[in-house]
């Protein structure tokens, strides 16, 4: 007797049986696969890392020494310029940031093959892409530009004109710039001013012919920031923004439109700059020489930041990480004699710690980092401790609660 086919047809009677007893019951289906990570998840889970020029970037020598720095130290991520305010810098595809470029000054011929560079040394590749302050953007179309009351084109207190945060026609020039540098290999996009000019009574006052007449500076930036990562998060990337530093410690838009909350609620990470110098001592209570306290600079204005993100948390809105930016340079212009080196850096990266926060990026403008390199860890590992928040930066949300910041977490907690 073939004992293989008689136990072949006594599991066909008994599937038939089945299926009498219980008609109508469907087969039993496969799992679903699990949903694809989401882009926020794909950065490192520890960022330590330091802003590279175009011109760093490009110079074989200068690129050699900074990949040799994050050989041998902790620094794993790179800020690249792919866009600064002076426009794109390779050769791009999207014709209008071709055109307004400065066509003489492109550092970087090969934009993926500066991407393939970084990941070979396991670095984290952060593409910068400059946004309203654009000039040459503003020359070539001027009406894409901030205009004063009489119709002129508006400028700064440098001489420098804006496009406006509202013309959608700049929106999709940098989106544009910003997917072009996704498919090349990019895996974060970070967007830099990201706001308006500032407003000072001594220049003229700002018209923006776009504008939506119902709303406010910050609904133009959250605009932008939702409409890049609809568009950024289907091909993988994460989508982050710089801010001021302040932007954590007042409870509107800083005159910028970069109210915390808002752009907390749209963005994968927000990076605020919390320079000591850029700060006054009015600014930050008890904090009288703000360039001379670099631990308590940050960690007062970084930790207002942790509280007011742990609250929009639990009020059911999932806030951005906080990724600061650190000063890395001497403030030659309100501070010569105060240099900045690794024990400055270090109380910097302390005062983060002491929030716990693991993440950092120095900035300096020309990517000249051996002054601090005495600062680095050798090996990137968790340095955080569980969240140590002064009382009085508590107290001092509590009161920028009163003054319109939990009504502006409530109205995101009530969209969710």
């Amino acid at each position: 007797m073939d004992l293989g086919r008689e136990a072949e047809r006594e599991l066909q009677l008994a599937s038939s049986l089945v299926a009498e007893a219980a008609p109508g019951v469907a087969p039993v289906q496969p799992p679903p696969p699990p949903p694809p990570p989401r882009p926020r998840d794909a950065a490192p889970p520890i960022i330590r890392g330091i802003y590279v020029s175009s011109y760093a970037i490009g110079n074989p020598v200068k690129r050699a020494a900074l990949l040799a720095l994050a050989d041998s130290t902790e620094i794993n991520a790179f800020v690249v310029d792919v866009k600064d305010e002076d426009g794109v810098r390779y050769p791009s595809e999207v014709a209008v940031a071709r055109e307004a470029a400065h066509e003489r000054s492109i550092p970087v011929r090969d934009l993926k093959a500066v991407v393939d560079t970084l990941r070979a040394h396991g670095i984290h590749p952060i593409a910068r892409v400059v946004v309203f302050k654009d000039p040459r953007l503003s020359r070539l179309k001027p009406e894409w530009s901030i205009r004063t009351p009489g119709g002129a084109v508006w400028r700064d207190r440098q001489g420098l004109s804006w496009v406006s945060p509202w013309d959608r026609d700049v929106w999709e020039m940098n989106i544009a710039v910003a997917e072009e540098a996704v498919r090349a290999g990019f895996r974060e996009v970070q967007f830099d001013y990201v706001r308006f000019p500032e407003q000072y009574r001594s220049l003229p006052l700002q018209v923006h012919p776009e504008a939506d007449s119902t709303g406010n500076r910050t609904d133009a930036i959250a605009g932008f920031l939702a409409a890049a990562r609809d568009r950024l998060h289907p091909l993988g990337a994460t989508v982050t923004a710089d801010v001021f530093g302040l932007s954590m410690n007042d409870p509107r838009d800083v005159g910028i439109g970069q109210q915390w909350e808002r752009l907390s609620s749209i963005t994968d990470a927000l990076l605020p700059m919390v320079y000591p110098s850029h700060y006054f001592p009015t600014h930050l209570a008890g904090i009288s020489r703000p360039n001379r306290m670099p631990f308590e600079t940050v960690r007062a204005s970084v930790g207002m930041g942790v509280v007011r993100s742990d609250r929009l948390r639990a009020a059911g809105v999932e806030p951005a990480r906080i990724v600061p930016w650190l000063q890395a340079f001497t403030a030659t212009w309100n501070d010569r004699g105060f240099p900045y080196g690794p024990q400055q850096a270090r109380d910097q990266i302390r005062a983060l710690y002491e929030l716990g926060i693991e993440d950092w990026i120095f900035w300096h403008p020309g990517s000249n980092y051996a002054q601090i390199a005495g600062a680095f860890a050798r090996e990137t590992a968790p340095e955080a401790r569980p969240a140590t928040v002064p009382a009085a930066l508590t107290a001092t949300v509590d009161r920028l609660d009163r003054q319109g910041v939990a009504a502006e977490r409530e109205g995101l907690s009530a969209g969710q």
